[in-house]
C-alpha cells in the first residue's frame, strides 16, 4: 500500500476538508487508512470512494416519538390555539434534537394540529383569528429552521402560489421540505403573477417549479401557469389538497 498510498494531509485537501477532520473519521473507521511508521497513509481509490459517499444526497431518515405523534399533534394544537408560541418552538426545536426530520414534523405535527384547528373554526367554536394567528406561528416556526444536509445538490427548485392564492403557508412547508431534501430553493411565496414566475424561470436556473394550490378560483390560472413553465422547458409540479410532502418529495426525485 505504501507505494500507492498518500499521507493524511494530502487526503485531507482532495476531500475539501482540515487536517482534524480528516483524522477524525479515521480514528472513528469511517475513513480507511493504515498506521505505517508513525503516520497514517490511505489509498487514493478509498479516499475517491469516501468523497463519492459523502457527495450523494442523503435525506434524513424519519424518525417516529415511542408513543406516536397522536399526543404531540393535540399538544401542539394546545400551544396554537393559545397562542403561546415559544412551546410551540420548543416541542418542534425537542423533535428535530432528536433526529426526526422537521418534513415528519411539518406532516405528523403541525398539519395536523392546523387542520384540527380549521375544523373548529368551520364548526363555529374558534375564531378566525386563532385560525389566522395558528398559521402565522407555524410560519415563523418553519422559517426559523434551516436545513442544510450534507451533499450534492439535486437540483434548483421555485416554490409559489400565483396570483388569488393567498395562502402562504404551503409554499413555506414545500419550500422547506425541498430544503431539506436537499434542493436549492428559490421561495417566492404567495399571490404571485403567474407570468413574473415564468420570468424568473426563464433568466434563472432552474430544474424544477412547484406551485402551491389551495384556492379553487385560482386553479385555471394555475393550469395555465404550469403549461406555459412546461412549454418553456420547466418540469413544473402542481401541489394539491392533501397530498403529501413525502409525496412531492418522491415526484420531485423522478426524471
Amino acid at each position: 500500500m505504501e507505494d500507492q498510498s498518500i499521507d493524511l494531509q494530502t487526503a485531507a485537501e482532495r476531500l475539501g476538508v482540515h487536517y482534524q477532520t480528516a483524522y477524525r473519521w479515521v480514528r472513528s473507521g469511517e475513513l480507511e487508512a493504515a498506521r505505517v511508521r508513525g503516520r497514517y497513509l490511505l489509498h487514493p481509490d478509498h479516499v475517491e470512494a469516501f468523497a463519492a459517499q459523502r457527495e450523494r444526497p442523503t435525506p434524513p431518515k424519519p424518525r417516529r416519538p415511542r408513543d406516536g405523534f397522536g399526543p404531540l399533534a393535540d399538544r401542539m394544537y394546545g400551544h396554537l390555539v393559545t397562542g403561546d408560541e415559544s412551546a410551540a418552538r420548543r416541542q418542534v426545536a425537542d423533535l428535530v434534537g432528536d433526529g426526526v426530520s422537521l418534513t415528519t414534523v411539518i406532516q405528523e405535527l403541525l398539519v395536523p394540529a392546523l387542520r384540527r384547528i380549521g375544523v373548529e373554526w368551520h364548526a363555529g367554536r374558534l375564531t378566525i383569528w386563532v385560525e389566522h394567528q395558528a398559521a402565522a406561528i407555524v410560519d415563523r416556526i418553519i422559517g426559523s429552521h434551516h436545513p442544510n444536509p450534507r451533499g450534492r445538490r439535486r437540483g434548483t427548485a421555485v416554490v409559489a402560489a400565483v396570483s388569488g392564492d393567498l395562502h402562504v403557508l404551503p409554499t413555506s412547508m414545500a419550500a422547506a421540505a425541498l430544503r431539506e431534501d436537499n434542493w436549492r430553493v428559490h421561495h417566492l411565496g404567495a399571490d404571485m403573477p403567474g407570468d413574473e414566475i415564468m420570468r424568473f424561470c426563464a433568466e434563472t436556473p432552474v430544474d424544477l417549479a412547484v406551485l402551491t394550490s389551495t384556492a379553487s378560483e385560482a386553479r385555471p390560472l394555475v393550469e395555465h401557469t404550469a403549461a406555459a413553465l412546461e412549454s418553456q422547458g420547466t418540469r413544473t409540479l402542481v401541489g394539491e389538497p392533501g397530498r403529501t410532502l413525502d409525496e412531492l418529495l418522491e415526484l420531485a426525485r423522478a426524471r
